[in-house]
């Protein structure tokens, strides 16, 4: 497997990690961008700020390129991304120049574009990831424990215990065991309220187990996913989507490559008339 090849299969296995990534990135890169016209930096400060926005640049610029170069039609990419190409220009140094200028700093928030479209794929998954074995239903349930937890441990320690003088009081505890932390500044001091912080404790341990048994489930299909495309229906796909480009010869032997691949699903003789 090639460079190109490699840098693909990256981006396609890790579409959700590294969408999320440049969601933040690309969110503190248009923060960044405003602090100055909001706040008064000293000079050390405007170089930190200067300097951060530099390295998120030079990455964007080389995110940009590899994708570009990876891409099985380049133009097809940048008619489709051209926004990250304009977003990233308004910070290099040399167009600071012509700084009439502030206004082109609005540009930035076009950077806010991938934001939109990166939670596009990412909510896809997300919602992908929560209907896993019915894992949004479970969730639910775990969450509607915790809460009616609260309440009965709210009354069975209200007027005992001096730590929960109200019900945020007895959210903030269940919270706090249901999610595993146990920072044990407030505890139960009653027999009902022992055995609805073991009821939380065992929902919380529930609740991490499914979690992660069911990240693993998700991460180990979409790998399987990815695999199970074989390298001739890969090169078919990637010449479907240069279509435009391709001669009359290679149009021809696309069509031939496509007959014989259906004819071998269908367990039929293929059929290379043209």
């Amino acid at each position: 497997m090639n460079l190109r090849k490699t840098l693909a299969h990256f981006f396609d296995s890790y579409e959700v990690a590294w969408e999320s990534f440049m969601v933040a990135l690309a969110i503190v890169f248009v923060v960044i961008g405003f602090l100055p016209d909001f706040f008064d930096f000293s000079p050390g400060g405007i170089a930190i700020l200067d300097g951060i926005d530099l390295g998120i640049t030079s990455f964007f610029i080389l995110e940009f390129v590899t994708r570009i170069s990876v891409a099985s039609s380049r133009l097809r990419y940048l008619k489709e991304h051209w926004l990250d190409l304009v977003a990233i220009l308004p910070v290099m140094r040399w167009l600071r120049v012509v700084r009439l200028v502030r206004i082109l700093r609005l540009l930035r928030i076009a950077r806010m574009a991938r934001v939109i479209r990166s939670l596009d794929g990412l909510g896809f998954n997300i919602a992908r990831f929560a209907r896993l074995n019915g894992l949004q239903w479970m969730l639910l349930a775990l969450t509607c424990i915790m809460l009616a937890s609260s309440v009965l441990l709210f009354y069975a320690e209200r007027g005992v215990n001096e730590k929960i003088n109200n019900y945020w009081d007895a959210l903030y505890a269940s919270l706090v065991t249901w999610t595993t932390p146990g920072y044990g500044d407030i505890a139960p001091v009653t027999t009902a309220g022992h055995i609805f912080g073991l009821v939380l404790i065992i929902s919380g341990l529930i609740t991490w187990g499914i979690l992660i048994a069911n990240l693993a489930a998700f991460l180990t299909a979409r790998k399987a996913e990815a695999s199970i495309i074989n390298p001739a229906i890969r090169e078919i796909q990637e010449k479907l989507l240069n279509l435009d480009q391709l001669s009359e010869p290679e149009l021809i032997a696309l069509r031939g490559a496509i007959n014989a691949l259906i004819s071998d699903r269908l367990g039929e003789k293929p059929d290379y008339t043209i």
